[in-house]
């Protein structure tokens, strides 16, 4: 697979590059930026941030131990960085381990433009997209679910789903 791939949306061309170590200031933001919920702790602040850092590394290093074949990139718009995904392709799945845009660019339709590329791959390869959701993440199970993905476990913390070709999505199903 090419280094940077590029996928048209309706705001310009999205690039997915190769994370580099000039990414890590961008990478932390987004994490953060991911969490509103670790905000509502009673914390004070620098504790907060010392949770967050924490979080980030453990992250960063349970991602590249778990999945030492994915992708990990930066998804650009205009030269800029708005997002982050980390795919793995094991061969039996695209399996997406993270997505994340900045907020600025959320609801716009650009994580739904990624996903139904990486769909599009899925369908040529002949294999299901599958990923994990936060049971608290009500605004991407909405966008999985419209999608066509389907719950395949749910835990107490997070919901696995899974997309195949052939499934019509709930919002193209016709009405009874």
């Amino acid at each position: 697979m090419d280094d940077i791939v590029e996928i048209p949306s309706s705001r310009g061309p999205l690039r997915l590059r190769p994370e580099r170590e000039e990414d890590l200031a961008f990478r932390y933001r987004l994490f953060c930026d991911s969490r509103p919920e670790l905000a509502l702790l009673p914390l004070e602040p620098a504790m907060r941030e010392q949770l967050m850092q924490h979080q980030f590394r453990a992250q960063t290093v349970s991602y590249r131990a778990q999945f030492p074949n994915a992708r990990f990139e930066v998804i650009e718009l205009d030269g800029a960085a708005i997002g982050r995904i980390v795919v793995d392709r094991p061969g039996s799945a695209i399996h997406i381990i993270d997505q994340a845009i900045t907020p600025q660019y959320r609801n716009l339709g650009l994580g739904s433009t990624i996903m139904r590329a990486l769909m599009q791959e899925a369908a040529r390869a002949g294999l299901p997209v599958r990923l994990m959701v936060s049971t608290a993440n009500d605004p991407s199970q909405r966008l999985y679910l419209r999608l066509g993905f389907v719950p395949i476990q749910t835990g107490v913390t997070h919901i696995e789903l899974e997309w195949r070709a052939g499934r019509e999505p709930a919002s193209a199903a016709p009405a009874p």
